[in-house]
């Protein structure tokens, strides 16, 4: 008998059978006494399975399914996509877990010739195997792991986005891939070159070298830096060569198991990684690694450590990323990025993967995730491109990338709606970063992948066992992938996309808008940091984050932070933020821990941009116990202390800093006004009749006005995504979708009118708009078509902003029309730009024409306006437009327009565009 923590182990000794107990002497797990029927010269091993029983583990082999019940499955690595990657281990819903010890081929039955049988045997070798028990998988995978070797941490920025030049490039063509990028704005980090870089082609020996005319290298650091290395790094790019090995890696790891050096130069005893060495000199990043078939390339060999290529075949991939991991690491004291297809046990400590082929990318989806499910957290596949579904199931992996191969996989070769998705998703990756690299420390600490299948979170939840076309990102995103079908678990969930709300456990048929290409939710609690916009990691130095919160009974986040390069880390040289979320019925509260521990670089001070989403505005906001001024934007001259509420996104935002001094957290509190105190709108007959829809698409349109009014793309877009949602959800069918698109338009047009623009003046560059609108065959063309009108619209009205020459004119305008609701009195504004007030108006007026009080007014009383004409209530469009109280806006309004704001609403006012009316009319 042998006790373990979780568990103990009864062991006959007359017939070698056992059974493994929990504490509370329950069998987890029993061996049956099935004979082996393995040769002689092999192993075998039979267990109990109970009825019930999942199992999950296997690494990258059918990848048709998670739930490996039913499977009976070879562990020998493969020349094929899908079993390129074996892995021996397997964990159950019974809290049980076994690791085979052995590079010898074997059989896993998992229930196939028996259902409650688990069958493991091999033809050669001695059975040595692990069991692990534990209370979850979490827990299981970081006891597996413990032995097997924790995945990786890859530098942070590997956690962007990387791309492979089409085959046969030379160095122009990878520049020109790289300045593709550039001027797109589309965030990359690394691109990579294919094995036809070396001089000879395909060269598997350790004499290679760059190809003098394709990819000529500078010979002194001053030409380096001119040369196409030299201009890539310049442009924020790193550099990756792809080469292919079968070298004799087992001499050289003989020598590192009797800790031994080598010492001898040149021959089979030269440590592979040496020849190497040069490239990386060059500015050479990462390597793309190419591993052959030993069984059929070289049937007969013996190797230097006396082994067959059949036995050596499991082992030799593992081998490979081993050394070129050390080496790597040795030479530069940075993490290595070895990228390997191929592979074994234990090669999640040395190796980033991919999975699948370009045309298989649901199966690709699964073999990541039954990765995952094996220890194994770094692992990704080739970007299917060319379609929506592709480029968002592949951006919102563990880590993202295209291989051109032979075709022309960039970005820039789309159509214009194609390109305009990528980027999006580019920007939302690299936003998400410092959420996506939290997670990748857990999965370096604990074995818990990033990439994350829905039974390892949910294994309670029977519809989880096997679901593949969904996962979790982190902790607290749900993305579905070539699906618009999702399962939500138990909880509250947003619709990220939308912003809608539901409750879990259920299944829903998403409405995914059409500038997205899947499902995507975050679960409530959520807690996600995220970076402001960059081209590449590095770009910017990181001081102030975004977190949003999206509120539940608890939530909670670790931000983990380092130099994101070197393995300072494992010697503790990280920060760490604990964040806090916790709601009830009368408020929301978030804590904000000071940084624990220093690393290279790290900023001295960290501000936060805290976004909370509530579903009412707050009645008041407290940081650290100290009441926050309402609706006043933080500006950099100005101390924080003011806090906004959106009502377009349902969001408050405030600006924080970290504690300081004694203080050990940032305390926030939003305190809600309690829905018994909400007044309920009356119902009138009208309301009586159309039902609840009524209200909830006059709100849309008032939305989607607002939005208009910002001067913000982003709004604008995000608006009209909501209202064409609402509107498709409450009372209109998919065939009414052609009135709907009229109704959109309609609404743009008349914003326009109410802003003195006609409709030729606004669309002149769409001569073909009728013909547009006549030839729509889909609800998708119609809402792109609407989307590209409004987005248009909004550019329209920044285009019309006076123009000016001054930066500080220019920043006031910017920010007086995108705030119309905030202090924007003359010497407000001074001390908002730094400037004396008396300055500010004789500027003002020498840049535009007009008196800054002229100015302000115009364009409140406009957007006042438009909002009543939008169904806003007469003290909302005066809250919306800076005045406290409704009485001085109507006094204002009539003053400006020549009638109350209440007969405008009512139709008794003229309706006058702003442009007609003289100052003098005005304040008559």
């Amino acid at each position: 008998m042998i006790h373990a923590e979780q568990a103990i182990l009864h062991i006959d000794g007359k017939d070698g059978q056992f059974r493994m107990l929990d504490g509370d002497g329950h069998v987890r797990l029993q061996t049956s006494c099935q004979p082996c029927s393995a040769a002689a010269t092999g192993f075998g091993a039979h267990f109990l399975l109970h009825q019930d029983e999942a199992l999950y583990g296997l690494g990258n082999i059918a990848p048709e399914q998670l739930e490996r019940r039913g499977l009976k499955v070879s562990m020998q690595v493969e020349s094929s996509n899908w079993a390129s990657a074996p892995i021996p281990f397997l964990m159950s819903t019974g809290g049980w877990a076994i690791m085979m010890n052995t590079i010898s081929p074997h059989t896993f039955d998992i229930g196939s010739e028996i259902y409650n049988r688990l069958s493991i045997e091999g033809q050669t070798g001695e059975l040595d195997m692990f069991l692990f028990a534990g209370e979850s998988f979490a827990e299981l995978l970081h006891a597996y792991t413990d032995i097997a070797g924790k995945p990786q941490l890859m530098p942070i920025w590997m956690y962007g986005f990387n791309f492979c030049s089409r085959e046969k490039s030379d160095a122009r063509a990878v520049l020109d891939d790289a300045i593709k990028f550039r001027k797109s704005e589309t965030p990359c980090d690394l691109i990579g070159i294919s094995t036809d870089w070396m001089g000879t082609a395909n060269d598997y020996s350790t004499n290679k070298s760059w190809n003098p005319e394709r990819f000529p290298i500078g010979t002194n650091d001053l030409l380096r830096k001119v040369s196409f290395i030299g201009i890539l790094h310049k442009l924020g790019f790193k550099l990756s060569l792809t080469l292919s090995c079968d070298y004799d890696l087992t001499v050289h790891e003989e020598h590192l198991a009797a800790s031994e050096k080598t010492d001898e130069e040149g021959g089979q005893n030269e440590a592979w990684y040496d020849h190497l060495r040069k490239f990386v000199n060059d500015g050479v990043s990462a390597f793309v690694l190419i591993a052959p078939n030993l069984a059929s390339k070289h049937p007969e060999r013996i190797w230097g450590n006396g082994m067959t290529s059949d036995e050596l075949h499991n082992l030799y991939p593992v081998l490979l990323g081993k050394q070129m991991h050390i080496g790597f690491r040795e030479q530069t004291n940075t993490r290595p990025v070895i990228h390997l297809e191929k592979g074994y046990l234990g090669m999640q400590q040395f190796v980033v993967s991919t999975a699948g082929t370009f045309y298989n990318g649901s199966h690709a989806i699964t073999a990541i995730l039954n990765y995952g499910l094996s220890g194994h957290a770094n692992t990704t596949t080739n970007m299917h491109l060319i379609t929506r579904e592709g480029i968002h199931a592949d951006f919102l992996l563990s880590w993202a990338r295209i291989n051109s191969l032979e075709h022309f996989h960039h970005p820039d070769f789309l159509e214009p709606s194609l390109q305009d998705l990528f980027r999006r998703y580019a920007r939302l990756r690299y936003s998400l970063v410092p959420y996506i690299y939290s997670a990748a420390h857990v999965a370096a600490r604990t074995g818990m992948p990033i990439t994350r299948a829905m039974p390892l979170m949910y294994p309670d939840d029977r519809n989880c066992r096997d679901l593949c076309q969904q996962f979790m990102l982190g902790d607290f995103l749900l993305v579905g992938v070539y699906t618009d079908h999702v399962y939500l678990p138990e909880g509250n969930w947003f619709d990220y996309w939308t912003g809608e709300r539901y409750s879990g456990p259920r299944s829903l048929d998403c409405r995914v808008p059409p500038q997205v290409g899947g499902p995507l939710f975050v679960r409530a609690g959520a807690i996600i940091p995220l970076w402001p916009p960059m081209d590449f990691i590095g770009q910017l130095e990181t001081k102030e984050l975004i977190i949003h919160i999206y509120p539940n009974a608890d939530g909670e986040f670790v931000l983990y932070e380092d130099d994101g390069a070197t393995f300072e880390y494992v010697e503790g040289r990280l920060a760490r933020t604990r964040i806090t979320g916790e709601e009830s019925p009368d408020s929301i509260s978030v804590r904000i821990s000071r940084r624990e521990g220093a690393y290279t670089g790290m900023p001295q001070k960290r501000s936060y941009e805290l976004i909370v989403h509530t579903d009412r505005k707050p009645a008041a906001v407290k940081v650290n116990g100290q009441r926050r001024q309402d609706q006043t934007r933080r500006v950099k001259a100005d101390p924080v202390r003011s806090y906004r509420y959106d009502r377009t996104t349902g969001t408050v935002r405030l600006y924080v800093e970290e504690a300081e001094g004694e203080e050990i957290e940032t305390c926030i509190e939003v305190i809600r006004i309690p829905m018994s105190k909400i007044a309920a709108k009356p119902v009138t007959e009208t309301d009586a009749t159309a039902g609840g829809e009524h209200d909830v698409e006059n709100s849309a349109d008032r939305t989607f006005i607002a939005a208009l009014t910002t001067g913000e793309p982003d709004a604008a877009e995000t608006a009209i995504t909501a209202w064409w949602n609402s509107k498709m959800k409450h009372g209109k069918p998919d065939f009414a979708w052609p009135l709907l698109v009229m109704e959109g338009y309609h609404l743009l047009v008349q914003h326009a009118a109410q802003n003195g623009w006609t409709t030729a003046d606004l669309y002149s560059e769409r001569a073909d708009l009728s013909l547009a609108l006549t030839q729509l065959q889909t609800s998708a063309q119609g809402y792109e078509l609407l989307r590209k009108l409004a987005t248009h619209l909004v550019r329209y009205a920044e285009a019309r902003r006076p123009s000016t020459k001054h930066r500080v004119i220019g920043e006031v305008l910017a920010y007086a029309e995108r705030e119309p609701d905030q202090d924007l009195s003359l010497n407000a504004m001074a001390e908002r730009f730094s400037v004396h007030p008396f300055h500010l108006s004789r500027l003002f007026k020498k840049e535009t024409g007009r008196t800054y009080s002229d100015y302000i007014m115009s364009i409140r009383m406009q957007r006042a306006k438009t909002l009543l004409e939008a169904g806003y209530k007469v003290y909302e469009a005066a809250e919306q437009n800076g005045y406290k109280d409704s009485g001085t806006f109507s006094r204002a309004f009539s003053k400006y327009w020549g009638f109350s704001p209440a007969n405008f609403k009512s139709g008794k006012g003229e309706r006058m565009p702003p442009d007609r009316l003289t100052r003098t009319e005005r304040e008559l």
